[in-house]
């Protein structure tokens, strides 16, 4: 009771894939639905603990969905790197020790806030690590496989057959939210810095995915 089954979780390199796979924004919506799934039995017998790793889930999701960052990125992320009052995230390390700041939506800023102030603390336990997304169990920055398991929880958890059905890992999130811009009308150019490409070509495959006759990019 209270246990999830997950199929065997294959773990690739997700930029190395060539196949893109993008999710809806109902599929969105059902994954942060998902973070709000409530077991009968709860792990470590603590209703803080769990409620603390589904704020966890909701800060992930804010942070590679809302501000489409890679997943290394994400992984090297600091409580310090966001800046609530600006609406602001500082990524220290981007591709190529690239830096940019990446604007977080009020309500990505409120699941952050929420994380960071009042659960966060749950799980850090009074250690002094900095990362911004922390293994309760080991008290330590989880690594990308760690955050990428937690997807795919919240992937089963979300019970559509469909969204279940799909292959996919954090960089899904990263090609979703880029589709779903340029889909409401952004500018390539402006989705382009958002992300963090070096150059327009990269940015050009949201095009066909969302639909889009491709813009012309200026030399």
């Amino acid at each position: 009771v209270g246990r999830l089954h997950i199929p065997e979780i294959k773990l690739k390199d997700e930029e190395a894939n060539h196949k893109i796979i993008y999710l809806t924004i109902d599929e969105i919506n059902r994954l942060f639905k998902a973070t709000y799934y409530k077991p009968e039995r709860k792990p470590n017998g603590k209703d803080a603990v769990y409620e603390a790793i589904q704020s966890r889930d909701r800060a992930m999701l804010a942070v590679f969905y809302g501000c489409g960052i890679r997943r290394s990125e994400g992984v090297h992320l600091d409580v310090g790197d966001i800046n609530f009052d600006r609406s602001l995230l500082h990524v220290r390390k981007g591709k190529n020790n690239r830096e940019r700041f990446v604007p977080i939506s009020k309500a990505n800023r409120k699941y952050l806030q929420d994380y960071v102030y009042d659960h966060r603390p749950e799980l850090i336990r009074g250690s002094k690590v900095e990362a911004l997304f922390v293994s309760y169990q080991h008290i330590r920055r989880m690594q990308g496989q760690s955050l990428a398991i937690r997807l795919k929880v919240l992937q089963y958890q979300s019970e559509d057959t469909e969204l279940m059905e799909k292959e996919i890992g954090l960089h899904t999130l990263r090609h979703s939210i880029a589709t779903h811009l340029l889909q409401a009308g952004m500018k390539l150019e402006s989705i382009s810095k958002f992300l963090g490409h070096s150059s327009l070509e990269s940015t050009q495959i949201y095009t066909h995915l969302a639909g889009i006759p491709q813009q012309r990019i200026q030399p």
